[in-house]
């Protein structure tokens, strides 16, 4: 029988791993799974999945959904950390803001401009967010080794709680200017807070649109290759996936 069951996770003692992957989209984390060894379902409740699974060295990961945004994501990082794990990875997408940042391509944050209010819940605004060094650039090498050097980059990612932009308040024209390359709605949180609970974060990002360029945006039919259809997403993510993938190995070998 579970105990210490969380209340939105539904997940137990035992369940969650050292190393968590999370990822916006519920419905990736049994796709994620599936590209590993041994996947199981841990736990579905309220619409957020958790599975267990294992690298081809055997190392278990937890995948979760936290859903889209910093709020359901604050929730499901301080449930998963109640129950021991050390290191949080976020796997999503983001949108590119550097006119170089293209459909298809990872940005693998150092940092992050904390443009929403959830994170404050944990420090100060004047507390930058960043990544946990070694595990930045574990990521960034590991990534560097699997895609064209055109198409992975690095630098500071903005980080907003709002979508859909009302566009007399659009920010977009400063954060250009200071040469952030992307834009996502979960990475400063989870720095933040891993940075002030004492645990390793980072991320890795596929970019689903430029919002310069062409953007994620309503498709004309459900056939139609954009957004998370885009042949060049998929890989990107599974790309990171197998990044991922051998930045945990090789940490855990060091």
């Amino acid at each position: 029988m579970k105990t210490r069951i969380q209340p939105h996770l539904r997940v137990g003692d035992g369940d969650v791993e050292k190393h968590v992957v999370i990822t916006g989209n519920p419905d990736r984390v049994p796709v994620i799974a599936s590209r590993l060894k041994d996947s199981e379902e841990v736990s579905r409740y309220r619409g957020l999945v958790t599975y267990r699974a294992y690298t081809p060295k055997g190392i278990p990961i937890t995948i979760s959904g936290t859903g889209m945004g910093v709020a359901s994501t604050h929730i499901c990082i301080e449930e998963l950390a109640k129950l021991g794990c050390e290191v949080i990875i976020r796997l999503g997408s983001c949108g590119g803001i550097d006119p170089s940042v293209d459909v298809g391509d990872v940005v693998v944050p150092i940092a992050c401009v904390r443009d929403e209010r959830a994170s404050m819940n944990y420090a100060p605004m004047e507390y930058p967010a960043v990544a946990s060094p070694r595990w930045y650039l574990a990521l960034y090498e590991s990534i560097l080794q699997l895609l064209p050097h055109d198409r992975v980059h690095t630098g500071i990612n903005w980080t907003s709680d709002i979508y859909y932009v009302n566009p007399e308040l659009n920010q977009l024209d400063l954060w250009t200017r200071a040469r952030v390359k992307s834009v996502e709605m979960e990475a400063s949180l989870l720095f933040t807070f891993a940075q002030t609970r004492g645990l390793d974060a980072a991320a890795i990002l596929s970019c689903d649109g430029n919002l310069h360029g062409a953007q994620k945006t309503e498709q004309s039919h459900e056939g139609e290759e954009t957004g998370e259809q885009d042949p060049l997403l998929v890989e990107a993510i599974a790309k990171s996936l197998d990044a991922l993938v051998m930045a945990i190995e090789r940490m855990e070998e060091e």
